[in-house]
């Protein structure tokens, strides 16, 4: 059975926030400190594991008995979350039952804290309930090892596709763990393959070491970590990512030719310049463009001290082309902010004077303010201001789209 050893992600304005995940479960098996970072989304109304998790717990097939043998839960917290569920009378599929409609609520169920929280976020990235991650987000810990998004894919993949001769011959499996798997089949999520009986710490580590070359877009680590015939791009040189992206480096036909909104690149390739407003553009290889969103979650307090958020940007050329910003936020006077938006290398671009301009619009384009000689991968930094301090309101996400070319 899996260590369910769990890593959450904080965002803050430039802080992280340490939360610690207190006691192990009734079911005896430990719960790590959850680990801050700014590569993965806060477990906060609106982010994918926040949604996630109120999905599951919203379920009717989510019982006492889910909750409490397969997340694990303590059995009091278990109990009081169905409780709090089925409403005032205390039966469910009554008139008074209830639903989770943020992390806040289920927070607030007795027996509840940062470990079950830990935990219900866990369970749900595990068993494939969170959709939304980045390639190189982490689903969770399974028996003692970290698996990114797309290393539980080919995982998974080899768990149910490998013949059982060459799970033990080749990957070196012992034949009970493959006797288990083979019974199992199909296994759609990690927390099922690692609660196999023979599944343990071993039996992963094969599976990560033969599964370890990366396909086409997956995330790599550096030369020797993608699939033959393939290039590890766009690592970024801040320390923002450990990861680049697997990329075919072969010339594609129609590379630099003109494109526009009627005339379409071909297969493989993306129109840069028109993003922008450009009525005619060229063509570029199709992973030299990406889109990178930030569930943020910050609040815009009534104060003149700016609010920053950051976001890592990976697996692109080496410098940006097309810019986009689009930006989700609620705010009681957000006529007087000011947005910023700075790149990896420090050049920044003004992005909307509220004083001066008004209402912002939630996508604009940056045409000026940021050198397209300069690093498109690491880290982007939102900057927004308050100078009247009049006002409050959450940023809850960002996205940056961009395009990108060799320099």
């Amino acid at each position: 059975m899996t260590s369910r050893l769990f890593r959450s992600f904080a965002v803050s304005l430039g802080l992280p926030v340490a939360l610690s995940c207190g006691a192990a479960p009734s079911g005896g098996e430990p719960t790590a400190a959850l680990v801050t970072t700014q590569s993965q989304a806060l477990l906060a109304d609106s982010t994918p594991s926040a949604t996630g998790v109120l999905s599951f717990l919203n379920d009717w097939s989510t019982t006492v008995s889910v909750l409490d043998n397969d997340v694990p839960l303590n059995a009091q917290a278990a109990q009081a979350i169905i409780a709090w569920r089925a409403g005032p009378d205390g039966i469910e599929h009554t008139a008074d039952d209830r639903r989770f409609v943020s992390i806040a609520q289920v927070d607030a169920v007795p027996y509840v804290g940062p470990a079950a929280l830990a935990d219900l976020e866990w369970y749900a990235k595990g068993t494939g309930r969170v959709t939304g991650l980045a390639l190189d987000e982490l689903v969770g810990n399974f028996d003692g090892h970290d698996f990114t998004v797309a290393e539980a894919r080919r995982t998974l993949k080899a768990a149910n596709t490998v013949s059982g001769p060459d799970l033990q011959n080749v990957y070196g499996i012992s034949a009970l763990a493959v006797q288990d798997i083979l019974a199992a089949r199909p296994l759609y999520n990690m927390v099922k393959l690692s609660r196999l009986a023979n599944v343990d710490f071993t039996v992963l580590q094969k599976f990560k070491a033969m599964t370890a070359l990366a396909p086409v877009g997956d995330p790599c680590t550096g030369p020797g970590t993608c699939e033959a015939g393939l290039v590890c791009e766009g690592r970024p040189g801040d320390g923002s990512s450990n990861y680049g992206r697997c990329i075919a480096s072969a010339p594609i036909v129609g590379d630099g030719d003109t494109c526009s909104v009627f005339a379409p690149c071909q297969a493989g390739l993306a129109c840069h310049g028109v993003p922008s407003g450009a009525p005619e553009g060229w063509c570029r290889p199709a992973w030299m463009s990406g889109e990178f969103k930030k569930y943020a979650e910050v609040a815009l307090p009534a104060a003149t001290a700016p609010v920053e958020s950051t976001q890592a940007v990976v697996g692109l050329a080496t410098v940006p082309e097309d810019i986009i910003v689009e930006v989700d936020l609620v705010h009681s006077a957000s006529h007087r902010l000011v947005l910023t938006l700075v790149d990896p290398s420090g050049d920044s671009a003004l992005l909307w004077d509220g004083p001066n301009e008004g209402t912002p619009p939630s996508r604009i384009s940056v045409t000026r303010g940021i050198s397209r000689d300069a690093s498109v991968n690491g880290y982007w930094l939102l900057r927004v201001t308050n100078p009247s301090g009049v006002g409050s309101g959450t940023l809850r996400s960002w996205k940056l789209k961009l395009t990108s070319r060799y320099d």
